[in-house]
């Protein structure tokens, strides 16, 4: 079938030399080559002995103390955010701020960026059809 297919096909729409068609397809062998990677100048892959060179140095910046900040800035934060340590008191916090920001857009911004409703008319009302509005 596929050998008809063929001759049909080269010999009634192309001009030229015809293609023979392979019925089996032959696998293709890949070279078989080790892999090769070389890490310093004995060819060490992972070294047990300098770990800092095999797998990086992860804590260059780290500090193992418990006490990272200075005593006063620890002070500090610590009374800046003892109310805000329970999830009741973050989002009571959240509510307010967001229920003064939309008190101060209703105060201020609304007027700042001349909403409609707080402008007025620009133009005065225009008589219907009858002589009303």
């Amino acid at each position: 079938m596929a050998s008809a297919l063929a001759t049909s096909v080269s010999a009634s729409t192309f001009a030229g030399k015809s293609v023979k068609l392979n019925t089996a397809a032959k696998a293709r062998v890949a070279a078989r080559a080790p892999v090769v990677a070389k890490y310093g100048d004995k060819n060490v892959y992972f070294d047990l002995k300098d770990m800092e060179q095999t797998t990086g140095k992860w804590d260059l910046y780290g500090q193992d103390s418990p006490e990272r900040y200075p005593a006063m800035q620890a002070d500090f934060f610590n009374r800046a955010a003892g109310d805000l340590t329970r999830r009741e008191s973050i989002l009571t916090f959240v509510t307010y701020a967001g229920v003064g920001a939309i008190a101060l857009f209703g105060a201020k911004g609304a007027k700042d960026a001349k909403l409609p409703i707080t402008v007025g008319p620009q133009k005065p009302a225009a008589m219907g059809p009858r002589g009303r509005l």
